[in-house]
Parts: C-alpha cells; structure tokens; sequence
C-alpha cells in the first residue's frame, strides 16, 4: 500500500478543508468533531473512524472515497499492469478464448525462460 493510510486521509482533510476555505474550528463544528481531535486527525496523530470520516466527507461536500485518496489504490508496477491488460483482453472472451490465451501466455512465457 505504501503510505500509511491515517496519514493519507489526514492530509487529504487538510488539502480539502484548506480549498473550501475552513479553519479547524469551522470544519470541526460542522463535523460535530472537536477542534483538537480534528488537527489530531490531520497531523496523524489520532486515527479517525470511518464514521468520523464520513461526517468529515459530509461537511467537506466531498465523498468519504475522496479522503482516501491513493492509500488503498494498488501500487501499479509492471506486474499490475500486465495483469490489468490480460484482463481487458479476456474481458469479452468465453471461458474457452480465455483458457487459449491462458495457454498461449504460459507456452510464450516457458519458452522465453528456456532462451536465458
């Protein structure tokens, strides 16, 4: 995952309170929060409940997946991005297409290793 998530979600409170022009004390009341536990929040030092941050999302006009920003999208690397275009190639394909191109890949793949 990389980042710590609290430390994310943190940040990106701050990034959106910052941009609707809120200090913590406006934010937090409209949260129903205290100020304190806010900039807790903010500077990850406490760890916010999903249900804080969706009153935080509420009040931010913005949604809870907003706040979470990259923190649980995968690390993309070559792996990931090869997974996700056989996915989008056998994405249409019967479970026999998908078994040759399956087939295909694994013959492709033991040959290239018998090259090294």
């Amino acid at each position: 995952m990389g980042k710590d998530i609290y430390a994310v979600v943190g940040a990106r409170i701050k990034e959106e309170r910052l941009r609707a022009g809120l200090t913590l004390e406006g934010l937090a009341e409209r949260a129903d929060i205290s100020r304190s536990f806010l900039a807790y929040i903010e500077s990850n030092g406490r760890k916010a409940s999903l249900g804080t941050i969706q009153r935080l999302a509420a009040a931010l006009r913005v949604a809870p997946a907003d706040l979470l920003g990259d923190a649980l999208r995968p690390q993309r690397d070559a792996l990931y991005d090869a997974a996700q275009q056989f996915t989008q190639l056998v994405r249409d394909k019967s479970p026999d297409e998908t078994a040759a191109v399956l087939n295909i890949v694994r013959a492709a793949t033991k040959r290239a290793r018998q090259k090294r």
